[in-house]
């Protein structure tokens, strides 16, 4: 029997009028200023994602495009003039960013309290105890898994993945949520013993169809949060001209497993309602 399909979209579309409302009584909509360094085509394609999504919700996005060789210095002005805007109420450097910005400095120079990522050492410090809101990627998944009522509290999970951005965020939400975690990677030796004996399997590594039908059993709950794109047919609306596929072999494990989220359509919608839920949260 195959999978049920944990549907990032019809998810989003039942949360959205819970949102919706929420923005109608804060005293005005929020503004949201996200700063683009060069032109990469995936930057461009997730920007747009959420400046469509923010019209939905009647939200002004502000989109400052620098130039790729921009100096840090000028980037940290730019982000400190952000901060004292009391007009704006959320900021995001959209990542990557190129090598010659360090990083780090970068996102530490966003004021806390509009640091809609949550990636300033103050918010990273708060979520890991459960204390603030969670990055967007880990607020759509824990999401996704509420509404279809798959409960973390005493679960073993295997979370594939240990970057900043989603692989740590995913494990601090998971422990907090009473799940008993494990972290692994794609260079994990035996990466199929540690992703078959948990209950849920979290992957987010970037490597196109890297879990096969070797790394699964039966009855599992699969959460793939990588997008990756491969030559082919055009799969979706996401990207003309290119396919995208998640880190998990979805042909392969979706009938031995219990329920799995696809790609395009499952955890990338919830991270992008999941990030304005976030905004909306620092308005408040």
């Amino acid at each position: 029997m195959s999978a049920k399909i944990l549907d990032g979209r019809k998810t989003r579309e039942a949360l959205m009028p819970g949102l919706i409302a929420k923005i109608k009584a804060l005293p005005c909509a929020p503004i949201l200023a996200i700063i683009q360094v060069g032109d990469r085509p995936d930057s461009t394609s997730f920007i747009g994602a959420k400046q469509n999504f923010a019209k939905k919700l009647g939200i002004q996005v502000k989109h400052i495009k620098l130039a790729e060789n921009v100096p840090q210095s000028d980037l940290i002005e730019h982000i400190k003039s952000l901060n004292s805007d009391k007009t704006v109420q959320g900021i995001i450097v959209q990542l990557p960013i190129p090598a010659h910005l360090e990083r780090n400095t970068v996102i530490n120079a966003i004021e806390p309290s509009k640091d809609v990522d949550a990636l300033t050492p103050t918010n990273v410090s708060k979520w890991q105890k459960g204390e603030s809101i969670i990055p967007a990627t880990a607020r759509g998944v824990r999401e996704l898994l509420d509404l279809y009522k798959i409960s973390l509290k005493g679960k073993k999970v295997a979370v594939v993945g240990r970057s900043d951005l989603v692989g740590k965020p995913i494990a601090s939400m998971c422990m907090n949520e009473g799940a008993a975690v494990t972290v692994c990677h794609s260079k994990t030796p035996d990466l199929a013993a540690e992703t078959k004996g948990a209950d849920i399997v979290i992957v987010a590594v970037g490597k196109p169809r890297l879990i096969g039908k070797d790394h699964v059993s039966s009855g599992q709950v699969i959460i793939d949060v990588g997008i990756n794109t491969i030559e082919g047919e055009k799969l979706d609306d996401e990207i003309p001209g290119k396919k995208l596929v998640g880190d998990v072999d979805f042909e392969a494990v979706k009938d031995v497993v219990s329920a799995i989220s696809p790609v395009p359509g499952g955890v990338g919608p919830m991270t992008v309602l999941a990030f304005f839920e976030n905004l909306v949260d620092l308005s408040r």
